[in-house]
């Protein structure tokens, strides 16, 4: 892990996307001042397993692994009572999976999910012969060799095909943020979350396909998971954020939605020792 800001019981932890490792999005020096200066909140950076090249050998079930080993270490040994995650892009499924089910899932009290796209919609509209990989991931996992690797051209980085198929088929693991996947189907991926959540899409977000409306898709995943606090769409933002004033917006958006948060905790927490007293013995 890669820590900045003050040195603070509360920490944001930030997951990057495939291909990503520390400092992979240019709004991160930006939200660290901010969180530091307005929450006094650290932002912590994670290298899993699978950043950079190391995404087609592992999987979301992988990533949630270590990232207990994180969560571990920053409540026992870093005393962190406040802990929110920001996921990016293939990091959104990696927050979704932890809120759900993992070991800590009850510590963390919020989370961000900022470019949550569907690598399978986007890869049945640029990949080519994108049919043909599938199937040939299909059958080797059918032939007992999900976790082989697949022919050199697939990708960019080697590929097992159980992550191909994993990424790139319907009702895959990493299938839940797909415009027309049936809403029951979604409540489903994400009525196990009880974590406040938090949608943030972009307008001009280039994994996204044309066709498909961003507000609405944002809308409906929102609809499907109950934790859900809010989502908004940054109208000039890319799938990065790359310009300034969007980068501004999207620390606005997260300071806000963590006081929010944290207003929610410590009134529950008022309520509850009232409560308390008002017993009679």
């Amino acid at each position: 892990m890669f820590e900045s800001g003050p040195d603070s019981t509360g920490s944001v932890v930030f997951i990057a996307g495939l291909l990503d490792g520390y400092h992979a999005l240019p709004y991160l020096p930006l939200l660290s001042k901010a969180l530091a200066e307005q929450l006094g909140f650290s932002l912590i950076q994670v290298m899993l397993s699978s950043s950079h090249m190391g995404y087609g050998t592992s999987s979301l079930q992988d990533d949630v692994k270590e990232l207990d080993v994180l969560f571990t270490f920053l409540r026992e040994e870093r005393a962190k009572t406040r802990l929110f995650i920001i996921g990016h892009s293939t990091g959104c499924q990696d927050a979704i999976s932890y809120a759900a089910y993992c070991m800590h899932r009850a510590a963390i009290q919020g989370i961000v999910l900022q470019g949550p796209v569907s690598d399978r919609e986007f890869m049945a509209s640029t990949v080519d012969m994108y049919g043909k990989y599938l199937r040939l991931a299909q059958r080797m996992i059918n032939d007992g060799k999900g976790q082989e690797l697949m022919v050199r051209e697939v990708d960019i980085a080697p590929v097992t095909a159980y992550r191909f198929n994993s990424l790139a088929s319907v009702g895959g693991d990493d299938d839940m943020f797909s415009s027309d996947i049936p809403f029951e189907k979604m409540q489903a991926l994400f009525g196990q979350v009880k974590t406040p959540l938090i949608w943030v899409h972009s307008d001009k977000d280039e994994y996204i396909p044309d066709h498909i409306n961003k507000a609405q898709l944002g809308s409906q995943l929102a609809a499907a998971a109950p934790s859900t606090r809010g989502s908004i769409v940054l109208p000039d933002a890319n799938h990065a954020i790359s310009d300034q004033l969007s980068q501004v917006r999207f620390c606005e958006v997260v300071v806000l939605f963590i006081r929010q948060v944290l207003e929610h905790v410590e009134q529950f927490e008022r309520t509850q020792q009232q409560s308390f007293h008002g017993l009679s013995l």
